[in-house]
């Protein structure tokens, strides 16, 4: 695999104890949930997903995510080819053979009698799940990293957060879905690892995807609103892999009535549109613990800051999202 040559460890640790608050560059490896205020419940999460085409120009869209949420594991894969769309999503009391590791370096993993979900720290995905479709199996290698950035911030409520995002890998992809094997081996990936002790009530938006611009070069983006209550957040921009920040104004549907519609990012040089190709989307409550969202999958099209400072054109594949938790 091959990774940024000034990659490094993220410190967030204070000099005298406790998390350190603000934004940097970096590899996580230390415990958030060891570091932090201990009030409220802790919650651990990695998500990755990659996109591109197939020699033919289908778009395809995959990822997976495993969730811990105190003493209940989530677990949930998709992939959309083309106009079509494929879920799996599973919810235990158990802990064995699920788990979001302590930090990103260990990846996560959901293993049942007849799901498997594996995520490693660099994006790669090995998945195996039943869907209304058939039998998903999801494989992504990850070509070339990306330097992650790590957030540590508090939450409106009077919480904490701590997040590394990275976005505009490259990757390979090779999914089966009920006996069909499509190929992507020109992928970018995108990646999500959080853990913290949010509110109890917490809502959030979010973009994110990865692709290239016009001239070929790789490009990320994440972009949030909602949970994190520092005014530094998590807007960013990968460029060839490594990251800058990114000036955001707008990250809204284009309806807001249609949240499984189309979406935009808009900010100074910066106007992306989701055109969706799919979504997902859920309602559920477990005990105290309620789940909803929606977040529709398809390509970001439009224009980013460039290295000029002029606007340049790119194609992201990715998702947005809407979502309220109570947990």
């Amino acid at each position: 695999m091959q990774a940024p040559a000034n990659d490094h460890t993220a410190a967030i640790a204070a000099p005298g104890g406790g998390l350190r608050f603000g934004r940097v560059t970096g590899r996580l490896r230390h415990d958030p949930l060891r570091l932090g205020p201990r009030r409220g419940r802790g919650r651990r999460w990695l998500y990755t997903a990659a996109g591109g085409t197939t020699t033919d120009g289908t778009p395809v869209v995959a990822g997976a995510a495993v969730v811990q949420l105190g003493a209940v594991a989530v677990a949930f894969a998709y992939a959309t080819i083309g106009a079509r769309t494929v879920t799996f999503d599973a919810r235990s009391t158990r802990a064995r053979g699920r788990t979001v590791g302590r930090t990103p370096p260990h990846g996560a993993r959901y293993d049942t009698g007849t799901a498997h979900l594996d995520l490693a720290a660099d994006g790669g995905i090995e998945v195996e799940v039943p869907t209304h479709d058939g039998v998903l199996a999801l494989g992504v290698r990850t070509t070339a990293d990306v330097l992650p950035v790590v957030l540590v911030t508090p939450t409106p409520g009077g919480s904490w957060n701590v997040t590394e995002k990275a976005a505009g890998t490259g990757a390979a992809m090779e999914l089966s879905l009920g006996g069909e094997v499509v190929h992507v081996h020109d992928a970018h990936g995108w990646r999500d690892w959080t853990a913290g002790r949010q509110d109890r009530r917490t809502t959030w938006r979010w973009a994110a995807g990865a692709g290239r611009d016009t001239d070929g070069t790789r490009i990320g983006l994440n972009a949030s609103t909602g949970m994190n209550g520092a005014a530094q957040g998590e807007d960013l921009l990968w460029v060839d892999g490594l990251p800058r920040p990114l000036e955001l104004s707008h990250l809204a549907p284009l309806d807001e009535d249609a949240t499984d519609g189309a979406w935009q990012v808009r900010g100074p040089g910066t106007s992306l549109e989701l055109a969706p190709l799919g979504e997902r989307s859920r309602r559920e409550q477990l005990g105290p613990i309620v789940s909803d969202y929606t977040q529709p999958i398809g390509r970001w099209r439009g224009t980013v800051p460039g290295a000029a400072g002029s606007p340049s054109e790119v194609e992201l594949f990715g998702v947005a999202e809407d979502h309220l938790a109570v947990w």
